[in-house]
């Protein structure tokens, strides 16, 4: 009985695993940690090559040329404004201050190049912080340019991405955030306002932090005030006052300028309404009568201190109608002409200079129609309204600053009349 007990209670022992079976075992957890262990260094050096080609560091090469004093420089911690040389160009950094003085003349007074092929032109009164000059080091990943400017005109030229897989270049004014694209030329004016025009390209602009974006296109502008939505329209500017004589005289002057031979019949002014080209206009008159054969000018001016270098195009338009006038022509002078526009401005070089257009409606013989030194004439119609457009850019040497408009007529007798008379500057 107890060797039967015994019997069932003994359990048949499972045969151990050969030599063989363990050694493959062995290589196969040995083989998958080795596996493992690549694929580990692997995606380790993958993340160190991308990590590698997201560092970004300053870019060097960027220069500040000086054109006309004063330009100053601030270095980066400092507060001493270093005077710039004129025509020889010197490194800009990231974190330095570029300061324009504001009775700086009329005209860009400094250049930036930045390393990427970008250009900053910088006139009177512009101040411009070098936030950010940067690049990926070690990639061609991202390009960053952001400035800060707080006041001032710049005429901005934006390079093309080139290599760059993202490129950015922004500037922060205390009205908006603007970026602009890659290959476009821009104007940007900072002051109570921010004003931007797109010649070529299109910013993005933010003028709030939670606002969505406006976007200006080629041939628009946008004006930024604070706390208001941006008004975006064409790239025009109204360099008059009150061309349209709403406001009677309001911004323009009238004198009657005898002339040395003594004469003492003055010229004066007429306002009224009238019908030019189909509508009820505001029109001024200028009248001589009874000067016989003596000169006197009616002369209407506004002074004006108009920077027309960043603009395209400068445009005087006006509607003008001659009534009467004694002399033929310009006179025995060819100088005396019934309606005029006189142009006065500063060139590149600073110099003072004036050119006129003269009208007339009929001329005769012995009668000049020619400014003996320089100026243009043209003959218009008899006692009908007609419309008179002028590019002033195409003057030479080419207008830099506009100092003033006169709008006179001249000789014995005439009466001659102006109406909507316009300035336009575009971009």
């Amino acid at each position: 009985m107890a060797t039967e007990r015994s019997s069932s209670n003994c359990q048949t022992a499972a045969p151990a695993r050969s030599a063989e079976h363990t050694a493959r075992l062995a290589w196969l957890i040995l083989s998958l940690a080795m596996v493992c262990f690549l694929l580990l260094c692997l995606l380790a050096g993958y993340g160190l090559w991308q990590f590698r080609g997201t560092i970004r560091g300053p870019q060097g090469n960027n220069t500040l040329e000086a054109y006309n004093a004063p330009v100053f420089r601030i270095y980066t911690g400092e507060t001493q404004l270093i005077a710039v040389p004129e025509g020889r160009p010197v490194p800009l950094r990231e974190g330095e201050t570029v300061q324009i003085g504001e009775r700086a003349p009329a005209g860009a007074s400094a250049l930036i190049t930045f390393w990427d092929g970008s250009t900053a032109q910088l006139y009177a009164g512009t101040r411009l912080v070098m936030e950010r000059l940067q690049a990926t080091l070690y990639s061609d990943q991202v390009k960053d340019i952001a400035l800060e400017m707080s006041s001032g005109q710049v005429l901005l030229g934006v390079a093309q991405a080139g290599r760059y897989q993202d490129s950015r270049f922004a500037i922060h004014t205390p009205q908006a955030e603007l970026e602009f694209e890659a290959g476009g030329t821009y104007l940007l004016r900072v002051g109570q306002q921010t004003e931007i025009a797109v010649r070529r390209g299109q910013v993005r602009l933010t003028f709030t932090p939670a606002s969505e974006p406006v976007i200006v296109s080629a041939g628009q502008k946008a004006v930024v005030v604070a706390g208001k939505q941006p008004k975006v329209e064409a790239a025009r500017w109204q360099l008059l006052h009150n061309g349209d004589f709403a406001l009677g005289l309001d911004g323009w002057t009238f004198r009657s300028e005898q002339t040395e031979d003594g004469g003492t019949v003055d010229a004066v002014y007429r306002l009224e309404q009238q019908m030019v080209d189909g509508q009820m206009a505001w029109v001024v008159g200028l009248e001589r009568r009874g000067g016989l054969v003596d000169r006197c000018l009616a002369v209407l001016s506004q002074p004006l201190a108009a920077d027309v270098s960043p603009y395209n195009s400068v445009r005087l338009e006006m509607d003008l109608k001659i009534n009467y006038q004694s002399l033929p022509g310009g006179g025995v002078l060819g100088i005396d002409y019934p309606l005029n526009v006189r142009i006065h401005y500063r060139d590149v070089e600073g110099e003072s200079r004036e050119y006129v257009y003269g009208f007339y409606d009929h001329t005769n013989g012995g009668y000049k129609v020619k400014f003996p030194a320089g100026g243009e004439t043209r003959q218009v119609a008899h006692y009908r309204w007609e419309h008179i457009s002028l590019e002033i850019l195409d003057l030479r040497p080419r207008p830099v600053l506009l100092t003033g408009v006169d709008l006179f007529a001249s000789g014995n007798d005439y009466l001659s009349w102006v109406a909507n008379v316009s300035l336009t500057a575009e971009y």
